[in-house]
């Protein structure tokens, strides 16, 4: 097959810039927990935090997250390749009757806080119950603001521009920490909701002057064009199958309120650690390909679509494999390093040991949870939104019955383990139903190139655990700088045995990355290009 097309090179390039600020993103998401950890720990305040994200998560992600790009910019497209005058309009339409519903809809949960609050969290009481409600009015302000944010975001990823879209979490991150660090002290705990409002306007207002700089006209008005009516047909049932999602955090936040604040904070600060590889590689490959399969699908370009998928998919695998491999062997060192154990921190050795256990049984998953978001997408391209809804009450089902059974058994483990059993399952669902919907897309080179990446995972795994073992009696691991030695030299082994052994399994990606690598080092200066010219 012909994978080196000008899509190919499109998604490259998107993907580059989307990855790139989504690792800043990362980063500044890493120091908010660690200013989080570091002054709060796994407190009532923290799990009460947390908790409270829930409700306007909810409603965010259910009614926009996912659900408005991945329906939207398959139709948008569509109309942008006929008229762009009704392209506006259609967008117009569409962007003023989602914010109608958002605001009734956060009218409604604020008015009825006390109840959804005591659902969410039944097992809170006292002040940890308290400050979730108090969270909970706060945020609430935030989906009006996120969703505007996330409409434009959809509109300039059909114009294929990615880069106001990446830089827009890179501000919500930063407003967050601002928050706690200056509003916080000033104001109290109000002042840390304060700080998430404030980033969610920010992401919206960062993203207009790119949207009027491509000429978009909007319209307060509601047209009942077959565009509109074609999207909201489009757009409620692909609710069901994203509700899953949230209903999984739901479920993971229900039965979690029952064995404290610390089990629930404990939780999200490890699912935030695992998520930095998921935001920088699948998700950044997910936004930039959908556009790319949307307008193959619309072209009739079935190989092309086929080919593209594949590829894509290869890709995501050949870094997040090994990522979740390293962090495996590596999760006690990265989580005292990013959320402290040391002298001064409020972080205790048993926080760290509880996360680091729920950051392995994620790692046991990260390749389902790297895939489930390309092949959602894969479905949306083709505007088909049945099989997701099938698939969602399946998974909804299996995480209820999970969860029912090892949160009450093994607390925060049962939290991590009921969630990567789901996000594998659903993985499973969604690769046997789209077999089914197209075909086989190119099987073999799936299959032995996910071979190829999975040997030079667990031999580069092998390298770094003999690795920290090898550093241990040389460094002081009560010490910041000898935890960072220690798990520095064993990544570096990681990673050199990984591109050895993919190089010479002869792996197309390996290639790529070193020529992209002796690229840089010959800008760089020429002793570090000697080093990448050995490879070849």
């Amino acid at each position: 097959m012909n994978l080196k097309s000008l899509s190919e090179n499109k998604i490259a390039q998107a993907t580059v810039t989307i990855a790139l600020f989504s690792l800043l993103a990362k980063i500044l998401g890493i120091v908010r927990d660690v200013v989080f950890s570091h002054e709060f720990a796994t407190s009532d305040l923290m799990g009460a935090y947390f908790a409270a994200f829930r409700i306007p998560d909810f409603i965010y992600n259910l009614l926009i997250l996912g659900t408005f790009s991945v329906v939207f910019i398959p139709v948008y497209s569509e109309y942008l390749l006929k008229d762009k005058k009704q392209a506006d309009h259609l967008a117009s339409s569409i962007i003023n009757t989602t914010i109608l519903i958002m605001l009734v809809i956060s009218i409604i949960a604020f008015i009825f806080v006390d109840q959804l609050v005591s659902a969410i969290v039944p097992g809170f009481s006292g002040e940890a119950y308290e400050l979730t409600k108090l969270f909970t009015k706060v945020f609430l302000l935030s989906p009006i603001f996120m969703t505007l944010s996330s409409i434009v975001s959809s509109m300039l990823n059909t114009h294929k521009s990615f880069m106001p879209v990446a830089i827009a979490p890179v501000v919500y991150n930063l407003s967050i920490i601002l928050g706690a660090l200056i509003l916080y002290p000033a104001m109290g705990p109000v002042g840390i909701a304060l700080g998430v409002v404030a980033g969610a306007i920010l992401m919206f207002a960062i993203q207009l002057p790119r949207l009027w700089q491509l000429g978009f006209n909007y319209q307060f008005a509601i047209e009942s064009s077959q565009g509109f009516v074609k999207f909201w047909k489009l757009y409620w049932p692909r609710i069901f199958s994203l509700g899953t999602e949230q209903v999984s955090a739901l479920i993971v936040t229900i039965f979690g309120s029952f064995i404290g604040t610390a089990a629930l904070a404990g939780f999200y600060y490890a699912n935030n650690l695992q998520s930095v590889f998921l935001g920088i590689i699948a998700i950044s490959f997910a936004i930039a390909v959908f556009p790319i399969l949307s307008d193959l699908y619309n072209k009739k370009e079935n190989d092309g679509f086929k080919d593209v998928l594949a590829k894509t998919t290869i890709q995501i695998l050949y870094f997040i494999v090994p990522l979740s491999t390293l962090l495996l062997v590596l999760r006690a060192q990265v989580v005292r390093l990013v959320y402290g154990s040391f002298e001064g921190t409020n972080f205790t050795f048993e926080d760290t040991r509880a996360v680091a256990q729920a950051v392995g049984l994620f790692c046991i998953s990260l390749f389902a949870q790297a895939l489930i978001p390309l092949f959602t997408r894969a479905f949306y391209a083709m505007q088909n939104t049945i099989i997701p809804v099938i698939i969602g009450l399946i998974t909804i089902v299996s995480n209820i019955l999970l969860s029912a059974y090892l949160i009450p058994k093994f607390g925060l483990i049962g939290m991590a383990l009921s969630f990567s059993i789901t996000s594998v399952i659903n993985l499973i669902i969604l690769i046997l139903e789209l077999h089914r919907k197209i075909g086989s897309f190119h099987d073999e080179y799936l299959i032995v190139n996910s071979l190829k990446i999975i040997i030079s995972s667990l031999l580069s795994g092998a390298g770094a655990f003999v690795a920290l073992y090898l550093v241990a009696p040389v460094v002081d691991l009560s010490t910041y700088f000898g935890v960072l030695s220690q798990a520095f030299f064993a990544a570096l082994v990681a990673v050199s045995i990984y591109l050895g052994v993919s190089w010479i399994l002869n792996m197309t990606e390996t290639k790529e990355l070193v020529k992209l690598l002796r690229t840089t080092g010959s800008k760089i200066g020429k002793p570090i290009n000697i080093i990448f010219n050995w490879w070849s």
